[in-house]
């Protein structure tokens, strides 16, 4: 190495950046272009001077020397013009390579690329001819290659195109699923009704399941969820409801057996609840009311024929003790029995609330219904009606007192009966008439017109549209009519029914767990109603007021209350209807099928969230 001259080109020394971008661009792929000659130069010359030896063989390395001058292809061009040698005809030795003759009379400093050349006005003077002439094939090689729309490519050229967008991808780990709209599974649609789906799809851009394949999941989920159903005379039921419960219910901390009567049809099923969310779900519904002798006719041998796990029992009220009595089909340890009080006093074979012992599960008097009274035994004969046997058995611990319609039992007696005699019905009936809703033909009860619901009676207790403000209406209107203002006694007494609204919304509806500081509240106000209610409300007791006294030994007992209502067969009752009057209408000639068919969306409904 010793010896050895390190060179620098002259033209090394570039002019500074001027802020043009095309000039800027030259002069930056010139600086590239230089730096290498140099470095290829400083080679020669070490080589030169010094051969090396390798340290491991003892080869002499023999430098190569210069090269010929090559353009961006790779083909010879002249040393002097740059004009690639393939292109003319003789050419004649120079430095390294060769140049054309005759023709070539220019120099390096003419030669400009025919890319370059609508950029010429951009050289610098002060620009070396040769600098220019080294970095004109690196600027050509810069720009790049346009590519054509995917649109304009024929059928294998889009593919090659698809294959190399995959494998792109996959080097940076994104799969093609991430980029793809998700198509739905055939299970997440079943809810839709056919002429819905129809309609999705017809919305371009949108990927909806064949019915075809729909039809394929449905009969899969007959065989593998139980969800088959069958029909009798102006009815229909699930062909194995022992499968269907066990697969639905078997997360639940509970299930509870239950029906109830309402848009003209009789229900019959279990509640049960699935990620703090309760549900009902339909075994078999009919079209009649929930009296005795028709719910006692579906008992008649071989009327609903089951099949797979459910072969062998006679009928529903037989499957439906069999869950009540081994709650560890549905892998829980809890069962109950819901429904209103007729519904509940009808299965067990007790008379109905206007009896001597109205209770199902005490023993309790109607002439003292504030009090207390031990819980029922299987020999106890307190109203049991003698011509209508007990269609189900349960301990009375375990039935669900109602609390459902005790809030709406209570909260509208107070409302319509003890607010219209203390503040007058025109008041009230002002107030009610703003809380109402308008109910869709076929989805209301009788309760709808006489009375109000449970969102309307929050509405009241939670709105404007409470007793303060009818309380104000009335003073308003007395002041008015110059009449004597009202007394404090009845504003005191209106206070007082509002607070036990609110205390009965807000203990009996919610599905929260009680604690202890919860029940010996709630006692407090279940002791303050019954001690206060006849000097209150100047009204006898009535059976809902002791139904009261239940509810704090189920709650003492098992620590929830409102989760296990009936207050899910009552909103079922709504879905069911809007389902049966207005997406299976083309049935109406046939009641059995179009229950049939309304029973199956309701049920494909409650096991879409259990298919895998």
């Amino acid at each position: 190495m010793q010896g050895a001259t390190i060179t620098r080109p002259a033209y090394i020394n570039m002019q500074p950046l001027t802020g043009s971008v095309e000039s800027d661009a030259i002069t930056m792929a010139a600086a590239t272009v230089a730096l290498s000659d140099c470095k290829i130069a400083n080679q020669t010359a070490t080589s030169v001077a010094a051969p090396a030896t390798a340290p491991s063989t003892g080869v002499t390395v023999v430098s190569a020397g210069p090269t010929a001058r090559l353009d961006s292809s790779g083909k010879q061009v002249c040393e002097l013009c740059g004009r690639r040698l393939t292109r003319v005809g003789a050419t004649h030795p120079q430095g390294p390579g060769r140049a054309c003759h005759p023709r070539c009379k220019g120099t390096p400093t003419s030669y400009v690329p025919r890319k370059c050349q609508a950029h010429a006005h951009y050289h610098s003077e002060s620009t070396p001819s040769s600098l220019l002439t080294a970095a004109a094939p690196q600027l050509a090689m810069s720009k790049p290659r346009s590519t054509r729309p995917y649109d304009t490519l024929g059928a294998t050229q889009q593919r090659e195109r698809r294959k190399r967008a995959r494998a792109s991808l996959e080097e940076i780990g994104c799969p093609v699923e991430a980029l793809q709209p998700s198509v739905p599974s055939p299970s997440s649609v079943l809810h839709l009704p056919t002429s819905i789906r129809h309609q999705v799809r017809s919305v371009k851009g949108v990927v909806m399941p064949s019915e075809r394949t729909i039809t394929q999941c449905k009969q899969q989920l007959a065989e593998t969820h139980g969800t088959h159903t069958g029909t009798f005379a102006n009815g229909a039921y699930l062909t194995d409801p022992i499968r269907f419960v066990s697969l639905v219910c078997g997360q639940s901390p509970f299930i509870a057996v239950g029906g109830d009567a309402g848009g003209g049809h009789t229900k019959l099923g279990v509640t049960y609840s699935t990620k703090g969310v309760q549900y009902f779900a339909a075994l078999l519904v009919y079209e009649g009311s929930d009296s005795y002798d028709q719910l006692n006719a579906l008992t008649s041998p071989g009327y609903t024929p089951f099949t797979g796990d459910s072969t062998a029992f006679p009928h529903i009220f037989t499957v439906l003790q069999h869950i009540i009595d081994r709650p560890t089909v549905t892998r829980t340890a809890r069962s109950f029995l819901n429904g209103d009080w007729p519904f509940i006093n009808t299965l067990l074979g007790l008379k109905n609330a206007s009896a001597i012992h109205p209770c199902p599960i005490c023993i309790i008097s109607s002439s003292s219904l504030m009090r207390t009274a031990r819980y029922r035994t299987p020999t106890d004969r307190h109203s049991n009606h003698p011509d209508q046997p007990a269609l189900l058995r349960i301990p009375p611990e375990q039935i669900v007192p109602t609390p459902l319609h005790l809030f709406l039992g209570i909260s509208n007696r107070i409302i319509f009966d003890v607010f219209t005699e203390l503040l007058g019905e025109s008041c009230v009936l002002d107030s009610v008439s703003r809380v109402k809703t308008t109910h869709s033909a076929g989805c209301g009860g009788v309760s709808d017109v006489h009375q109000l619901n449970g969102p309307e009676l929050a509405r009241w207790i939670k709105g404007q549209d409470s007793s303060a403000s009818v309380l104000s209406s009335a003073v308003v209107a007395a002041a008015a009519a110059s009449s004597t203002a009202i007394a404090a006694a009845t504003t005191a007494t209106a206070s007082i029914l509002t607070r036990w609204l609110k205390q009965l919304h807000d203990s009996l509806l919610h599905t929260r767990e009680w604690t202890r500081e919860d029940i010996d509240a709630w006692r407090c106000v279940v002791n303050d109603i019954h001690q206060h209610w006849r000097q209150e409300t100047s009204s006898h007791a009535f059976p809902k007021l002791h139904m009261l006294h239940h509810t704090i030994d189920f709650a003492e007992r098992h620590r929830f209350l409102g989760r296990a209502s009936e207050a899910q067969i009552e909103s079922f009752h709504s879905k069911f209807n809007q389902l049966f009057h207005k997406q299976h209408r083309n049935k109406s000639s046939d009641t059995s099928e179009r229950l049939r068919r309304t029973l199956s969306d309701t049920v494909l409904r409650s096991v879409q969230d259990h298919v895998a």
